[in-house]
């Protein structure tokens, strides 16, 4: 009995403890329970999301070989070319890996979300790149390039982005004009900074070793030649080429030692920074809470997405079972939570974004038109290599609108953005037009007015300059600035619409010289203007000494005829321009006359202020600016005087039937004033030889056929192709170089508009004479019937007509 009692005990003992092992097994396996129901609660919302990329895995694995071609194509090709390009580029390049059989992921395959992160994203707009989708693939370009980049950047904001995101990396700015260049260059070779080179249109060949990566290692150091000095070469030196110039031309050697980035502004980029501006100027406290709500919304993203990852951290991280860590259940509960917080958050400030952007909506018509004014002035370009308008231009017209546009309190919204319109559009003839030609300043404004009231351009082949001038006054206005704020303006442009670092550039015709304007101007304000005679190196040596000083004294400059050296305005003045900044006196003011030439450099047009000063017409006009152009001391004989005027009246005639090609000369003769003061030195040399050098002359002893000769076979009639062009000549001149031309009350010309010779032949009595003539020349005047005004009018507007044609069709390709 005591044995079975025994047994029973010790069998119960056993179920006791089996028991309680059953119910710590119940124990562990409840929290067990507990804790996956807490993971399948916390990761429910997750499962969908999870699948989905699982689901895309293989896709993205097969795609994988295309993708990544795509992608090193992209970083290495595109960085040149404008947005629309590189999308017709990347089609190119899909094509081909089809034929190839290469897959490869379809049009919503995004390369800057495959190249870059959110939270990188918005760190770089935080550092001043803007956000539109070109500046961020140039973002992603600069941060994954395998060579060094060269970037295009003519606005300057990619420059001051760069130098806020290589901030650690102790980036210093230079430039191969700086005269420490080399001690500079070494010092970031040998330390390991970054260096930026601003300015670079060519390449110093001293950069030639490390563009070409020609490291030479010996004895466990990695050296490279700079000059004549072998340096230390840290693998952490990167160096960042620069350019303001969009028309830079960069040889093929070049191009393929860097990474071409350009930041030129496109019009969709400038239609987003032009809204930024007009809500940041209207709506302030919308624009501020719109960029905290993007700023927000990203870093919650960012927030979101790093979630996701430190999860993923503790389940990767956890040992045995994950049922066993209570830390890691805890830690996913708490992560979870934060996550749902987060999304929340997401969800609120998506429906507040909502609110702001349809306050935002309001002025996205005027942004739109912002770009489409944006667009016009950049398709101008196809008529005329005078017209480069920048994206800096645009937007300091827009600036200048948003300040100075004036409302009443009570106005509505609509009726604001209506005056804005109006006043952008008014602002924009004033100062795009007077960097015009005539013909072109009616074609910009016919092309204005259309796109004002949004019509189209078809019943403009019906039109004539007068009926254009009538519709943009019908459109804006009788006091629409259509022809330009310019000369008669100008102190107004040099106090208000220029400053420091732009210069103002006065262009004419050959002939026209406008300076005194800017010296007339300097003296009625006390301005110290220090002005120099462009074409020589004692001028371009002359103009540096004059520009450095005056940048830092607040005094003016003026370079003269600097058509005669456009190889220095590329190569030296572009580069100085770009240079001005914080550091110019803000009261400097830099003035450039040139004839106009096309071998003008497009970078000088891009950053000046230009304002195309074109000769008055008619007989009148070009014989005053003629007689101008004759010094003093040579007016001192009766006889002469009266033989300069003479040639005075055939200079400005021929000059005055140029304007009626064809019927005028059969071509576009190139007569110049030249040809006129080269007359003047001709007359002379034959008076003087017939005369014997005896100051009395007898008109009835001059040498009238050696005079009429030389102008119709030499002076004049060696520019002439045609013979009847040459007939025309000669009957000009023979009618007028005759000994009668000394009658009294000599007639210059058989019409009855040709006026007579005065009776005097002093300075002022020729002057005097010229004073009185009337200011409108008809055709009679100078030798053709009155249907050559007809013609002359038809031509024009033939010429209008083509104009428009091209500039809208250069609209549609943008």
């Amino acid at each position: 009995l005591e044995e079975s009692i025994a047994q029973y005990k010790s069998d119960y003992a056993s179920l006791i403890r089996d028991v309680e092992g059953l119910k710590a097994e119940m124990t562990v396996v409840t929290t067990k329970v507990e804790r996956a129901e807490s993971l399948l609660t916390s990761l429910s919302h997750e499962s969908d999301r999870w699948s989905k990329s699982s689901e895309g895995f293989q896709s993205i694995l097969g795609n994988l070989i295309g993708d990544g071609l795509l992608m090193a194509a992209f970083l290495t090709y595109s960085g040149f070319f404008d947005f629309k390009t590189r999308l017709v580029l990347m089609e190119k390049w899909r094509n081909t890996l089809d034929i190839l059989g290469i897959d490869c992921s379809g049009d919503d395959f995004g390369m800057v979300e495959s190249l870059s992160k959110d939270s990188e994203r918005l760190e770089w707009q935080s550092q001043g790149l803007p956000g539109d989708q070109l500046s961020l693939e140039n973002g992603v370009i600069l941060k994954h390039c395998v060579r060094f980049p060269l970037v295009i950047d003519p606005s300057g904001h990619a420059i001051d982005f760069i130098m806020n995101n290589r901030k650690e990396e102790k980036i210093q700015k230079t430039s191969f004009l700086d005269k420490a260049f080399m001690k500079t260059l070494a010092g970031a070779v040998r330390f390991g900074t970054t260096l930026l080179v601003e300015n670079v249109e060519t390449i110093d060949p001293v950069l030639n070793p490390l563009l070409n990566r020609e490291i030479q290692r010996t004895g466990g150091r990695s050296l490279v030649r700079i000059g004549t000095e072998d340096v230390d070469f840290s693998p952490k030196f990167s160096i960042i080429l620069s350019t303001k110039n969009p028309a830079v031309h960069l040889t093929p050697d070049l191009c393929s030692r860097v990474t071409l980035i350009n930041f030129t502004v496109t019009p969709a980029s400038l239609q987003s920074q032009s809204l930024s501006l007009i809500v940041k100027a209207e709506k302030p406290e919308i624009e501020t809470q719109r960029s905290n709500l993007l700023k927000l919304q990203g870093e919650q993203n960012v927030k979101l997405r790093q979630l996701e990852e430190q999860m993923l951290e503790k389940i990767s991280a956890c040992e045995g079972s994950i049922l066993d860590d209570d830390r890691v259940v805890d830690g996913m509960e708490v992560l979870m939570k934060e996550g749902t917080l987060v999304e929340e958050q997401i969800s609120k400030s998506e429906q507040v974004m909502a609110s702001v952007e349809n306050a935002v909506g309001e002025f996205e018509p005027l942004s739109t038109v912002c770009r489409n004014l944006f667009t016009l002035l950049a398709a101008t370009r196809k008529i005329s290599f005078l017209y480069e308008f920048s994206a800096t231009t645009f937007t300091s017209i827009l600036k200048s609108v948003l300040e100075n546009t004036t409302t009443a309190e009570s106005d509505s919204d609509n009726q604001r953005i209506a005056a804005l319109k109006a006043g952008l559009f008014k602002e924009v003839a004033a100062r795009v037009s007077r960097g015009m030609q005539v013909e072109d300043k009616v074609v910009f404004s016919l092309l204005l007015a259309n796109l004002y009231k949004n019509e189209s351009l078809a019943p403009a082949s019906a039109l004539s300059p007068d009926d254009i001038v009538s519709i943009v006054s019908d459109t804006f206005g009788a006091d629409f600035p259509w022809q330009g704020r310019a000369l008669n303006d100008l102190k107004f442009v040099t106090d208000n619409e220029i400053d420091a670092t732009v210069p103002l550039m006065l262009v004419s015709a050959p002939g026209h010289d406008v300076s005194g304007r800017v010296e007339s101007m300097a003296r009625e304000g006390s301005k110290e203007l220090a002005a120099v005679a462009m074409g020589s190196v004692e001028g371009f040596k002359t103009a540096d000494s004059f520009i450095a000083s005056a940048t830092k004294r607040g005094s003016w400059v003026m370079l003269k005829n600097c058509h005669l050296c456009t190889d220095w305005l590329r190569e030296s003045l572009v580069k100085k321009i770009q240079s001005f900044g914080a550091g110019t006196h803000p009261d400097f003011r830099l003035f450039i006359t040139s004839e106009i030439s096309p071998k003008l450099p497009t970078g000088l047009l891009r950053i000046s202020d230009v304002i195309v000063a074109e000769a008055p017409t008619g007989v009148k006009a070009s014989l005053s600016r003629f007689f101008s152009s004759i010094s003093h001391e040579r007016f001192q004989n009766p006889v002469r005087n009266r033989l300069y005027l003479l040639l005075g009246w055939i200079h400005a005639v021929i000059q005055e039937r140029l304007r009626y090609f064809p019927a005028g000369w059969s071509e576009r003769y190139e007569f110049t004033e030249a040809d006129a003061i080269h007359a003047l030195d001709v007359i002379d040399s034959l008076v003087d030889e017939a005369s014997g050098g005896r100051q009395q002359l007898d008109p009835e002893k001059l040498p009238w056929d050696a005079i009429r000769s030389t102008l119709c076979m030499g002076v004049f009639g060696g520019r002439v192709t045609n013979d009847a062009d040459q007939e025309a000549l000669d009957s000009l001149v023979n009618s007028v170089f005759t000994k009668e031309s000394f009658n009294v009350n000599f007639k210059l010309g058989n019409s009855a508009e040709a006026p007579s010779l005065p009776d005097g032949a002093s300075k002022d009595e020729c002057f005097q004479w010229i004073e009185s003539l009337p200011s409108h020349s008809p055709p009679e005047l100078i030798g053709l019937d009155g249907s050559a005004e007809e013609a002359r009018e038809q031509r024009i507007a033939g010429s209008i007509l083509e104009k428009i044609g091209i500039v809208a069709e250069a609209q549609a390709n943008q």
